[in-house]
């Protein structure tokens, strides 16, 4: 376990920054861009609340608002014009465990998850012909998805009786052992998409479509660590601040198809290609302590290239009041790749690159989920869905991502609603100082998202 604690620490800990300039203290352990890039990478296919319920497997289906995130294919399925919202509630709760000692904090906020469009044109056909042959109807579609959500707050405290804070600092422990410490993180910030797409019906059996994908990223990341105790003199008390903040643009597109051979089974096949995103990163670090540490601050701008993304997904109706979906999809985080945007950091960020080919490896998604008509109006939906460890040495796959939902819905011709609940669990590791001998205390968390989400569709 501790092997892959600092092995996660040395990855996600932040970006790389240069060493602050101090006369008397030794080099200081800073991280590299490695984390982030992984962190923008392991993104989530946009989704309504009918597929949050269903595990968000929905690859294989089509129909549905998703699809303009999701497999574009899936667009061709629609047989009118929709105009979808999709508000969202998020509660985090993260429980920490630092130096023996065990911590929970929360943290709540609403967002817009969704919000979309899509114009169903059918084909024209002179009298006589057959309409259910080449190509029967476009739909083309405009929408906006929000894929990650980076929201969280974590607290975690203890008695540390092999560092202090100003061993990141000092070789020697400076007489302050056995002190006592309290951390605290504020995260915020997402990964969203405004997509444009297209897709064509031929003959009800084959579907093909595409989009475009403007991405957009925004996180702050705020750290704080206050330390007390005693030293050589008396009692002293210090704090030390972080603050990370990333913004960024990027872009990607999506090919996809989807197969009917019947009319219950379907069969969906989506690529998704990198994301190529500019990123500007500013870094600011401070202390009380101003002996040591004064005020930094560290602004950067690099080149980000996310991984190539393969899905595969099928569904089958049963008949006509049940659904099962499943999806898989194949992500190799080893071709995330860093560059630099006008030649400054160039080694930083080679080694950055030589530290994704060492630490990091290919992963598989999974997500299955159902639907059951109970009335012709009222469905009621579950699903479960895995997002594999992206670490080589995670052999017990600590670092994976599980997924739960739930929800119902209500459908007549020209409205909808549906409402959803997933709960989304994962681990993570804090640590509020490096040191160069890799000892730093580092909090354990387990990381529990509790999210609710509302679709309201209007057909016309």
């Amino acid at each position: 376990m501790k092997k892959y604690i600092v092995m996660f620490v040395v990855a996600l800990a932040a970006t790389n920054y240069a060493n602050a300039q101090n006369t008397d203290p030794v080099p200081v352990r800073l991280p590299n861009y490695a984390g982030d890039a992984l962190r923008f990478s392991q993104t989530n296919y946009g989704s309504s609340a009918r597929f949050k319920g269903m595990g968000n497997a929905q690859i294989g289906v089509g129909g549905d608002i998703s699809s303009l995130g999701g497999n574009p294919a899936g667009l061709g399925l629609f047989t009118r014009s929709e105009f979808v919202f999709t508000p969202e509630f998020n509660g985090t709760q993260v429980d920490a465990k630092y130096l023996g000692n065990n911590t929970s904090s929360n943290k709540s906020q609403v967002n817009i998850n969704q919000l979309g469009v899509v114009f169903h044109m059918p084909t024209y056909r002179s009298n006589g012909q057959d309409a259910k042959k080449g190509v029967v109807s476009a739909s083309v579609g405009l929408g906006y998805t929000r894929n990650s959500d980076y929201g969280l707050e974590a607290n975690f405290s203890g008695q540390n009786n092999t560092s202090s804070v100003y061993n990141m600092f000092y070789e020697e422990n400076a007489g302050t052992l056995g002190n006592t410490q309290f951390g605290n993180v504020v995260r915020s910030g997402s990964v969203s998409e405004f997509n444009i797409a297209g897709a064509i019906n031929i003959s009800n059996e084959i579907y093909i479509g595409a989009n475009l994908g403007l991405v957009s990223v925004n996180m702050d990341n705020d750290m704080s660590l206050n330390e007390n105790g005693t030293s050589g003199t008396g009692t002293y008390a210090v704090d030390y601040f972080q603050n990370q903040s990333v913004k960024g643009s990027g872009v990607n597109a999506r090919l996809g198809v989807l197969f009917r051979p019947t009319s219950e089974f379907r069969i969906g096949v989506n690529l998704q290609t990198p994301t190529w995103f500019t990123l500007d990163e500013s870094y600011y670090v401070s202390s009380t302590d101003r002996e040591i540490l004064d005020v930094e601050i560290y602004d950067y701008t690099y080149n980000l290239r996310t991984p190539l993304k393969g899905s595969l997904g099928a569904s089958y109706v049963f008949g006509n009041r049940a659904l099962l979906s499943a999806d898989v999809d194949f992500v190799d985080y080893t071709s995330i790749r860093v560059s630099s945007t006008d030649g400054v950091g160039i080694p930083e960020l080679n080694e950055s690159n030589r530290d994704i080919k060492a630490l990091y490896k290919s992963a598989v998604n999974y997500r299955i989920g159902g639907e059951v008509k109970v009335t012709d109006f009222v469905s009621l939906r579950a699903g479960y869905g895995i997002n594999g460890s992206a670490f080589k040495d995670d052999k017990d796959n600590i670092f994976q991502t599980q997924f739960y939902g739930g929800g119902l819905g209500y459908r007549n011709r020209n409205y909808y609603f549906d409402l959803a609940y997933q709960r989304a669990q994962t681990q993570s590791t804090f640590s509020p100082y490096l040191l160069d001998d890799f000892n730093e205390p580092v909090a354990e968390a387990k990381n529990n998202k509790n999210n609710v989400f509302l679709t309201f569709g209007i057909r016309f």
